[in-house]
């Protein structure tokens, strides 16, 4: 009688025992996943077109359509192929692109994880950003510069930065978007799974639109290291021979 009652009892609890065991592979493929806070690594835009912003998505202030119209470029309304009559800031005298321009470039970027911050190392131009991620807010003072002010911080599973204090400089895009000093930047950064990095982007910019608008844009991570892409001095010689290299030109690798 004694044997029967054990043996109920052990099969009772074998259900127990199994669920226990089944459940130690799932929890160590959960250990060992690539954790949804760490956006460390080599991305490139995938998918879409890779230079411009969704200009229908854009509701732009009637100074900001009259600037965007006149524009000549390689990718906007007034598409152009000689140096003369571009008037991209970048080709012609090799400036920042600035933010979001940056995040469009069909290059690479490296997100380094720094104590209190991220660097962002882009390969176009070889330009970096610093986001601060020390609970600091922007300077009250802040003076207008090529890359503006960016701070971060977590929200769940995703990295938020705020970006302000960019000048007016520069294009939203590669087809000659305008923006004025008001500009506020908000992006949204969130690993989808290991290989793939979503960004969800915000514009403000009250004096160039009338209201926010934005896009998504994904990305998907490499096993490349960065190269080295530097716009020399501008002139229609050089543009000719692709050393200001035009914004088609794919990663070297």
């Amino acid at each position: 009688m004694r044997f029967i009652l054990a043996l109920l009892a052990a099969l009772a609890l074998s259900p127990l025992v199994f669920a226990q065991t089944a459940a130690r592979p799932g929890a160590a493929n959960a250990e060992t996943a690539t954790p949804a806070r760490d956006l460390s690594g080599v991305w490139l835009g995938a998918g879409g077109n890779p230079f411009n912003l969704p200009r229908d998505a854009a509701p732009m202030q009637p100074w900001a359509k009259q600037k965007f119209d006149s524009e000549k470029n390689g990718h906007g309304p007034n598409v152009v192929v000689d140096f003369a009559s571009n008037t991209d800031p970048f080709i012609k005298s090799c400036d920042p692109l600035g933010v979001p321009r940056v995040l469009l470039a069909n290059h690479p970027f490296k997100i380094v994880p720094a104590g209190g911050e991220m660097i962002v190392l882009y390969e176009r131009s070889h330009d970096f950003r610093e986001i601060y991620m020390d609970g600091r807010e922007h300077p009250k003072d802040l003076d207008s510069s090529w890359w503006g002010h960016s701070i971060g911080k977590w929200d769940g599973d995703t990295l938020v930065i705020d970006t302000v204090g960019l000048n007016d400089k520069t294009w939203l895009d590669y087809q000659g978007l305008p923006h004025s000093d008001a500009l506020h930047v908000v992006e949204r950064y969130r690993r989808m799974d290991h290989d793939t990095l979503q960004l969800e982007l915000t514009i403000d910019d009250p004096k160039a639109y009338t209201k926010s608008w934005g896009t998504t844009k994904t990305y998907k991570l490499k096993s490349w290291d960065i190269g080295e892409d530097v716009c020399v001095a501008a002139n229609e010689k050089n543009f000719e021979q692709g050393i200001v290299k035009p914004a088609s030109s794919p990663p070297t690798k």
